[in-house]
């Protein structure tokens, strides 16, 4: 139980560094289009108001962009974190679980024992009284 949680922490470890990989390559998307987009439109021979349109346009695409880059990237965090949640759950559920077959197990073994006890004790009385009775 304890290795199969070890091995989950790792692949979710595994995971966040994937994600984190994702994100970064989505900010370089994001950037990289930012700037090549600018870099079209000053080089651009258009007149001055054209430019300032353009780049206005462009501006607006690329905050798009990146606000939906981040949307993503908070919606996946929030599934991340639901399904860690659940897992954490399961786990401690599965703990109690056991730690509660546990304590049966042993309360059953508690009783056996103090009956054996009394028997053994009621023998040794018995045995005790026809002792005392020769």
């Amino acid at each position: 139980m304890i290795n199969k949680f070890i091995e989950e922490k790792r692949k979710r470890i595994e995971k966040e560094k994937k994600k984190e990989v994702a994100k970064n390559v989505a900010v370089g998307t994001a950037i990289g289009t930012a700037i090549g987009a600018a870099a079209g439109i000053l080089l651009a021979p258009k007149s001055g108001k054209e430019t300032r349109e353009d780049i206005s346009k462009k501006s607006k695409d690329v905050a798009e962009n990146i606000k939906n880059t981040v949307n993503d990237q908070i919606e996946a965090t929030k599934d991340f974190q639901e399904k860690v949640k659940a897992e954490i759950k399961n786990v401690y559920n599965g703990i109690k679980e056991k730690k509660d077959e546990i304590v049966d197990e042993i309360e059953i073994e508690v009783e056996e024992l103090k009956d054996e006890l009394e028997d053994k004790k009621e023998c040794e009385d018995t045995d005790k009284n026809e002792k005392e009775s020769y």
